[in-house]
């Protein structure tokens, strides 16, 4: 199998993972907060890559500069993204922030333009439009409502989505010098990091500290946050850096409206929630204009 296919097999399971990831979330969500969610779930993504590493030393070798250079990067993702998502999901609705992360494709396109000097052709630009309208389709029809809209939830919704962008077209650049496990590793630590300190900091704060691991004696939850830290965040990550060393920027960050998809199509086998035609236009405009979007030979870089 060529890299390339390789890469368009990794972002597709992405995708499918992320958008099934999902329902878990919401399982997960009946549990504990938001930010101690991301906390135990960057527990386990970092306990995940440490036993790795453990297992296949030779596979991550991470000197104190490499980790120093690298750093940087996560303040993208996963610190950035999460943590302006969190903070802009407590103001805004969830479909209002589909409508505005929907964008993502597009914010990629434009910083993969300026710092990698990618193209893309007029009639790509066109299918780009296309995938990205099919998920504002869904998400104003859902109910999409400016009706006493958040503006700081609407900022921080948005600079998730910056954030996810400069982070596809950064690793871009980063995995020319590291592995795709080096640079996993060490986002995942620092994600662990930081949100148990925001999540520690919150308990302390409250007087709480024994419930943060209250959430640990529910086995719904921890079967939850296993499939959210190690699936979900541990090999996502894998995949999602891989694909992006393989790929150009845009064409990784367009699949990103992949997994809108398949959490609807998820929602409606598991849990039954209704499809309307709606649904149905969005998601054949996504698909449409994805695959043709891919199916096109990109020019060369200017």
């Amino acid at each position: 199998m060529e890299n390339t296919t390789k890469a368009y097999v990794a972002i597709t399971v992405q995708s499918l993972i992320i958008g099934l990831s999902f329902l878990i979330v919401k399982i997960a969500l009946t549990s504990v907060g938001t930010m101690e969610l991301l906390a135990h779930r960057f527990t386990v993504a970092a306990v995940s890559v440490l036993i790795y590493q453990a297992i296949r030393p030779q596979n991550i070798q991470v000197r104190w500069s490499d980790f120093l250079k690298i750093a940087p990067y996560s303040l993208a993702y996963p610190i950035g993204f999460f943590l302006f998502q969190t903070l802009g999901l407590q103001s805004i609705s969830s479909s209002e922030a589909g409508v505005i992360s929907a964008i993502i494709p597009i914010l990629t396109l434009i910083i993969a333009h300026v710092v990698l000097r990618e193209t893309i052709t007029a009639l790509q630009k066109g299918l780009m439009l296309l995938s990205v309208s099919g998920i504002i389709f869904i998400h104003v029809m859902n109910g999409f409502s400016v009706s006493n809209y958040s503006y700081w939830g609407f900022f921080f919704i948005l600079l998730s989505a910056v954030a996810f962008a400069f982070y596809t077209v950064l690793a871009r650049k980063l995995t020319t010098q590291y592995s795709v496990l080096t640079i996993v590793y060490v986002i995942s630590i620092l994600g662990c990091i930081v949100f148990n300190v925001i999540s520690i900091a919150q308990h302390l704060y409250a007087g709480e500290l024994s419930s943060y691991f209250q959430p640990f004696t529910d086995f719904t939850f921890v079967v939850a946050i296993l499939c959210l830290g190690f699936l979900s965040s541990f090999i996502t990550s894998l995949l999602s850096t891989y694909a992006v060393s393989r790929l150009e920027a845009t064409k990784v960050g367009l699949f990103t409206n992949f997994s809108t998809v398949i959490s609807i199509l998820a929602g409606t086998i598991f849990l039954h929630e209704p499809m309307y035609y709606y649904h149905y236009i969005g998601i054949a405009a996504v698909l449409a204009g994805a695959i043709g979007f891919n199916l096109l030979k990109s020019p060369r870089r200017e």
